[in-house]
């Protein structure tokens, strides 16, 4: 079939255009509803339907498709790299660095302890162990801190986490997965991670858990499926697995997303189907089963959830 739309449209925007036109007739048809094939957006963007994809590559690849500025503008954010000498000179070097999305540590117990790793302490450049730094071309190595911060202002409007699960082992030359616990905040305050927060700042800082994407099943191999929020203003959760789209609670979502063995074992052993049967799993595991694991989180800035849902209610707590 072909696509209807302006000239204007690149190609990645008719095919997503296309994908969702298609979806929405599907689920308007109650009598014979079949799932949309998404082939015509997998060829725009150059995919092989039939070979293992990154949901984070995914991403990468989408965006710059579609050619809309202003959606990058609202996942775009930025951080600062320095180096500063510590010989009290104020010899220093920083540079803005634009990011999409902050790539995170899982061997930390949260994301809250992975940031504030990733945005706190420096590393120290010794001269006296040979990795001092050199300020200028000819001048001598001085120690110098080395490290990343964070300001509120750099803060994207949708703030998107990518958790490192996949990990490369020197020793044994091999990749895998870790599926150890990780957990995550409905509600993640960004003051305490972010350099020189005023008062008046901190409500620039909150963001609420709109969406993950989980990965089930080992490196090389498995099945993505999604838990989203539609309205970050509710308490509302589904599982989008495919074409099934389950309502379920929140404590089911964390559950599945965080990882590893749940503390306190689920009353619905029976549930999770095929995916339970292939990747195993026991009622101390979340629906996907012990393989199961968040692999993107997605978070949207409080201050900014008018402008990106077109309401301003209040936050169901």
């Amino acid at each position: 079939e072909e696509m209807d739309s302006p000239p204007s449209m690149t190609i990645g925007l008719q095919a997503i255009q296309y994908v969702f036109q298609q979806m929405e007739k599907a689920s308007n048809d109650k009598s014979f509803p079949v799932p949309v094939n998404p082939r015509v957006l997998t060829q725009a963007l150059g995919i092989p339907v039939y070979e293992q994809q990154d949901s984070q590559e995914f991403w990468k690849l989408l965006l710059p498709t579609l050619q809309l500025p202003s959606l990058v503008d609202l996942y775009q954010g930025s951080f600062e790299d320095y180096i500063a000498a510590v010989d009290g000179s104020g010899r220093e070097k920083r540079r803005e660095e634009p990011f999409l999305d902050l790539s995170l540590d899982v061997t930390s117990p949260s994301v809250m302890t992975s940031l504030q790793t990733l945005f706190g302490t420096p590393e120290l450049l010794s001269e006296e162990e040979g990795n001092g730094w050199r300020p200028e071309k000819g001048a001598d190595k001085v120690d110098a801190l080395k490290g990343c911060s964070l300001h509120v202002h750099g803060l994207p409007s949708v703030l998107q986490l990518h958790l490192k699960r996949f990990q490369y082992d020197w020793q044994t030359d091999i990749m895998s997965k870790k599926n150890d616990r990780f957990k995550f905040p409905r509600v993640l305050n960004l003051s305490s991670v972010c350099t020189d927060v005023e008062d008046d700042e901190k409500k620039m800082s909150m963001y609420d858990l709109q969406s993950i994407v989980i990965h089930v099943g080992e490196y090389g191999s498995g099945h993505y499926y999604a838990y989203v929020r539609p309205d970050v203003q509710s308490k509302t959760w589904y599982r989008c697995n495919d074409n099934e789209i389950t309502k379920v609670t929140y404590k089911e979502v964390a559950m599945d997303a965080f990882g590893g063995q749940s503390s306190s074992p689920s009353s619905k052993k029976n549930e999770g189907g095929l995916l339970r049967r292939l990747f195993g799993g026991g009622g101390s595991f979340g629906w996907g089963g012990r393989t199961s694991s968040a692999y993107m989180l997605q978070y949207a800035r409080r201050t900014d959830i008018p402008m990106l849902w077109c309401h301003d209610d209040g936050i169901e707590e």
